[in-house]
């Protein structure tokens, strides 16, 4: 019997603004369809990374759109520097 754990993914709404943003800085963690009109969009995360992001907004009284924003800058600061 094999051991595989299915990842779950949760879909999280974000601003237009945002959504380009991971479009550009992190597209490895992220998956996405294509933008609609309008002023939010829809992307879906693991579960894992969705937990995070709703704890972090908790913890710190931020918005998903800033949490999210300050993990692309993150993660680009540290692509960065290993390269």
């Amino acid at each position: 019997m094999k051991n595989t754990q299915t990842m779950r993914e949760q879909v999280i709404e974000v601003s237009t603004e945002v959504f380009r943003v991971v479009q550009q800085q992190a597209p490895g963690y992220i998956t996405w369809g294509e933008e609609k009109p309008g002023p939010t969009q829809k992307i879906l995360v693991a579960e894992d990374v969705y937990t995070e992001f709703i704890d972090r907004a908790i913890a710190h009284r931020q918005t998903l759109d800033q949490v999210i924003c300050e993990a692309c800058n993150t993660r680009s600061r540290d692509h960065d520097s290993s390269v």
